[in-house]
């Protein structure tokens, strides 16, 4: 996902086989959004960040889920509030590498993987749920990108050169449904 989006955007979160099980559709106009739908269109998640905050709030199955924003100076961390407790993610941003966990127990990892096209897996505990963690690893590329681009900006680099994983794919997601990933054009 990108600062860089366009002012809508639609891609499939597919599992391991390829078959998609989520459809995420974007609207990035003053109040960005991602509403992702399964496979008979209904909206099973929100996320959505407010024009000029740098948090992004989570509904799932139409309740308000979780806050997700960044803590400290250098992106090393964000925090995940929810009413399922605190979420702490830490590890590699910049190289796609780390870890949410919740009371010092490992929920979910993420990783890059080495590919053409950027591509990411996304491990989830057993009993965990899935579009929670995906949305919450969605929010997550989203600030970091914004970060790297207003640091970029700040030394006097171009707008809108961004990353992450719009352009990439989230195969492997664990949890209630095995093998979840994704291809965003």
């Amino acid at each position: 996902m990108s600062s860089r989006w366009a002012l809508t955007e639609q891609f499939s979160i597919t599992d391991q086989t390829g078959t998609p099980a989520f459809e995420v559709h974007g609207n990035f106009g003053l109040v960005k959004q991602l509403s992702f739908r399964d496979q008979s269109g209904r909206e099973v998640a929100l996320l959505k960040k407010h024009l000029m905050t740098n948090k992004y709030e989570i509904t799932v199955g139409g309740r308000p889920a979780a806050d997700v924003h960044h803590t400290g100076i250098f992106g090393e961390h964000y925090d995940i509030d929810s009413s399922q407790g605190k979420i702490s993610a830490k590890g590699n941003f910049a190289g796609w590498h780390y870890t949410l966990s919740r009371g010092g127990t490992v929920i979910a990892s993420v990783a890059r993987e080495l590919a053409l096209k950027e591509k990411f897996t996304v491990d989830i505990a057993d009993g965990e749920d899935d579009v929670y963690i995906l949305a919450a690893v969605l929010a997550i590329d989203n600030i970091h990108d914004e970060r790297r681009e207003q640091d970029h900006n700040s030394m006097g680099g171009m707008p809108g050169l961004g990353g992450g994983l719009l352009g990439g794919g989230l195969p492997g997601l664990g949890g209630g449904l095995p093998g979840i990933g994704g291809n965003f054009p």
